[in-house]
C-alpha cells in the first residue's frame, strides 16, 4: 500500500508539473473565439432573420414580424455568449432563450399528413390529401411567404455566435413550410400545371441551398440533407409520371436543378470549429465540474473532478481541436471514393494522439482525449453529403433515361456510357440496374432516415 501511494504520489507530482503552464493560442484558435457583433449595415437584407423568426405569430406584416422575432433572438443570443463566457453553464442568472412553441412544425404540416418514406408515389399521396393539404396552405401562408422572402433575399449568413449551449433557428418550421411547398407542388403537377409547379420547387431548391451554403453550422447542414432528400424524391415522382415525357421547358428545368452538385461541409465545419473552441473555453474558467449539482458530491469524486482538471489544459486543448477540425475540413474535401482511405489513415493518429487513459500522456490528458475522442464521427457526415449527391445522380439518370425513352432492355448498355459525374461516387462504376423491378439502385454508406427501413439504399423506378 504505501508502495503503491508512493507511485500515486510521484504520478501526481508529475501530472502537475507538466500541466503547469499553458499554451498560448494560435492564430486559428483565435479567429475560432473571436465573435463581433454584427452591424445594423449587415443585417439589412440578410434572411438569415426571418429564418431566426420564422415561427413568429402570424397577423400583420409576415416578412417584417419575422425580421423582428428573429432580431430578438439575435440579441439574447448575444446577451446568453456573454454570460456563458463569464459564469460557464451555470443556469441560474443566465439570460432565457425564446424558443418555438412546442409542436410548431407540426402546425405546419402534421405528420399524418407528411408522405411516408414507404409510399411508392408522393405525388399520389398527396392527392388523396388534396382538401387538407390545401387548408394548410392557406393557413400557413405567413410562413410560405416568409420562404419566398429568404429566397429572395439579398445575402444570407448566420449572424448570431456559436458557443456552448447555443440555441438554433426553428428549424422544424422551415423542414415542415419545405415539405408543404413541395406538397402544393405536386398538387399543381396532379392539375397539369407543371410549369406553375416548377417555379415551386425551383423556390424550394433555392431555399436548401441558401441554407446549406450560409448557415454555419452541422445540424444546418443536416437539416439541408434532409432538406434535399424530399427535393430528390419530388423530381423522381415528377420524372415518373405519366407515360410521356413533360414538356421541354419542365424537362429543362428538372436537369438544370439536378445538375447542381450537392454543397459541401465547409461552412458548416467552420462554424463547428467555432462552436467546439468555445466549450474548450467554457472549462477555461469553469473546469469540468460546471454544472452544480443539487445533492452534495461524495469525496472520491471531487477528488476525480479536481484531478481531472489538473489534467486540463484549455488553450492546449482548444489548439490541438483546431488542428484536428482542419484536418477534418481537408479530408472532407476529398473526393468520396478517397474519403475512407484518408480518415482510416487519419484515425490511427487521432487514436494515438486521444489515448483516454492516465498514463498514456502526462501532459494535458484530459485536454487530448476531449480533442480527439469526437473527430473519426465526422467521416459519417462528410459520407452523408456523398450519399445524397449519389442520390441526385441516381435522380438524374432516371430524369434523363425518361427524357431519352431509354427501354428497359437497354438499361445496363446505357448506364455503362454514364460520365463519370452520374456514376456511384464511391465505386466511380456505373449505377446498378435492377431489371426485376425496373428500377436504378445505388448503394450509400449512411442509414437515412427517409429511406424505407432507414436503408443506405437508394432506389428510383422508370416511367411505366
Amino acid at each position: 500500500m504505501l508502495a503503491l501511494g508512493g507511485l500515486a504520489g510521484v504520478w501526481l507530482a508529475a501530472l502537475i508539473i507538466a500541466n503547469w503552464n499553458d499554451d498560448a493560442l494560435t492564430e486559428a484558435a483565435q479567429r475560432a473565439l473571436q465573435y463581433t457583433p454584427p452591424t445594423e449595415q449587415s443585417l439589412e437584407g440578410n434572411g438569415y432573420l426571418i429564418l431566426m423568426g420564422l415561427d413568429a405569430p402570424a397577423g400583420g406584416d409576415a416578412v417584417a414580424d419575422a425580421i423582428a422575432l428573429g432580431r430578438q433572438r439575435l440579441a439574447r443570443e448575444i446577451e446568453r455568449r456573454r454570460w456563458v463566457e463569464a459564469h460557464g453553464d451555470r443556469q441560474e442568472g443566465m439570460p432565457a432563450r425564446i424558443p418555438p412553441p412546442r409542436d410548431a412544425g407540426d402546425d405546419v404540416l402534421p405528420t399524418r399528413l407528411r408522405c411516408p418514406a414507404e409510399a411508392a408515389d408522393c405525388f399520389a399521396w398527396y392527392a388523396r390529401h388534396e382538401v387538407e393539404i390545401a387548408s394548410l396552405a392557406r393557413t400557413q401562408s405567413a410562413v410560405l411567404q416568409r420562404l419566398a422572402g429568404i429566397t429572395s433575399a439579398a445575402r444570407f449568413s448566420n449572424p448570431a455566435p456559436a458557443y456552448w449551449l447555443a440555441e438554433h433557428a426553428p428549424f422544424g418550421v422551415l423542414v415542415r413550410a419545405h415539405e408543404l411547398w413541395l406538397a402544393q407542388a405536386s398538387l399543381a403537377w396532379n392539375h397539369g400545371q407543371q410549369l406553375q409547379a416548377m417555379d415551386m420547387a425551383r423556390q424550394a431548391v433555392q431555399l436548401r441551398r441558401r441554407l446549406a451554403s450560409g448557415a454555419d453550422t452541422l445540424v444546418a447542414a443536416m437539416i439541408a440533407i434532409a432538406m434535399q432528400h424530399r427535393e430528390l424524391r419530388w423530381f423522381s415522382a415528377a420524372s415518373a409520371q405519366g407515360t410521356q415525357p413533360p414538356p421541354a421547358a419542365v424537362t429543362d428545368a428538372i436537369e438544370s436543378l439536378l445538375s447542381v452538385p450537392t454543397e459541401s461541409l465547409t461552412p458548416a465545419l467552420a462554424g463547428e470549429m467555432r462552436f467546439i473552441a468555445s466549450a474548450f473555453y467554457l472549462y477555461r474558467t469553469a473546469g469540468l465540474t460546471a454544472e452544480a449539482s443539487e445533492e452534495p458530491s461524495a469525496w472520491w469524486q471531487r477528488t476525480l473532478h479536481k484531478a481531472s482538471n489538473l489534467g486540463l489544459l484549455p488553450h492546449h486543448s482548444i489548439n490541438l481541436s483546431i488542428g484536428y477540425q482542419q484536418q477534418v475540413q481537408a479530408l472532407s474535401s476529398q473526393p468520396p471514393h478517397q474519403l475512407q482511405a484518408a480518415f482510416s489513415e487519419a484515425s490511427r493518429q487521432w487514436a494515438e494522439d486521444g489515448t483516454c487513459l492516465p498514463w498514456g500522456h502526462l501532459r494535458n490528458p484530459v485536454g487530448r482525449c476531449l480533442a480527439a475522442i469526437q473527430v473519426p464521427s465526422y467521416q459519417g457526415y462528410a459520407q452523408r453529403i456523398a450519399d445524397i449527391d449519389g442520390y441526385r445522380r441516381l435522380v438524374f439518370l432516371q430524369h434523363r433515361a425518361a427524357a431519352e425513352q431509354v427501354a428497359p432492355p437497354d438499361m445496363p448498355a446505357w448506364l455503362a456510357q454514364s460520365p463519370e459525374a452520374l456514376r456511384n461516387p464511391y465505386t466511380l462504376e456505373p449505377m446498378q440496374w435492377d431489371a426485376a423491378t425496373r428500377s436504378l439502385v445505388f448503394e450509400g454508406r449512411e442509414k437515412q432516415n427517409q429511406n424505407p427501413g432507414r436503408s443506405s439504399t437508394y432506389r428510383v423506378r422508370l416511367r411505366e
